[in-house]
């Protein structure tokens, strides 16, 4: 622990996007608290912040358990963590004639519940003045042939953020979404379609976002943050 520091969680922080969100944060000053499933992932990118100046911890952690997220333990950092990155996802494409069930749910699992019940456990930890940035979609607003889950999944991911805004609003806790297009990140490996991703925006894009919403005085809150790259949406 480093107790005179402040500090981020971000989940996904293995790999992707995430990653780079922890290392742009990083730089920033903050120390970040990595949080994915591969613990080898995670040591790599804690080591990659450390070696560059940084502070870094990591805690394994698979945010479609719900048991798990409940027996996580964050208690050490009470009142320091000032900002919590939501930015672990996955997609599963199909038509939804086609789609099995628990594909649906694995997507919902993850992108919903996860940021949930992680929500649930970093808030009464949050001082005031602290931060919840979720990393949303374009499909969060928009529907696309053969992304049912995927959309519902950042759909009800908007509903959340909205709501908890509402609700941290007297305890001065700020709530952005960011809606990113196309981004090219490991998670395109992931899906069957042969799209340009040189024309797709890069991660730093999107940590530049992040880091544009830390950088505000408490007193200002960015509510949504629209990214596109200007070649289109894939």
């Amino acid at each position: 622990m480093f107790p005179d520091k402040k500090w981020a969680v971000v989940t996904g922080a293995g790999r992707g996007l995430g990653k780079t969100i922890s290392l742009a944060l990083a730089k920033e000053g903050l120390a970040v608290l990595l949080v994915a499933r591969s613990e080898e992932q995670l040591k790599s990118v804690a080591d990659e912040i450390k070696a560059g100046g940084g502070c870094a911890a990591y805690l394994p952690l698979d945010l479609s358990n719900p048991q798990a997220i409940a027996t996580a333990f964050f208690d050490t950092y009470s009142d320091k963590i000032i900002l919590a990155v939501h930015n672990a996802g996955i997609a599963r494409v199909g038509r939804l004639a086609e789609m099995k069930a628990e594909e649906w749910q694995a997507v919902q699992d993850v992108n919903v519940r996860g940021p949930f019940l992680l929500t649930q456990k970093l808030l009464p930890l949050m001082p005031k003045g602290s931060q919840f940035v979720f990393i949303n979609s374009v499909a969060g607003k928009q529907s696309f042939t053969e992304w049912g889950a995927y959309c519902a999944s950042k759909a009800a991911l908007k509903a959340l953020a909205d709501t908890l805004r509402a609700e941290v609003q007297p305890r001065g806790i700020r709530v952005t979404s960011i809606y990113p297009a196309a981004v090219d990140t490991p998670l395109q490996d992931t899906i069957p379609y042969d799209w340009d991703r040189t024309k797709m925006m890069r991660a730093e894009d999107v940590a530049e976002a992040v880091l544009y919403c830390v950088r505000q005085p408490q007193a200002v809150r960015i509510n949504e943050i629209d990214l596109e790259n200007s070649a289109g949406t894939f």
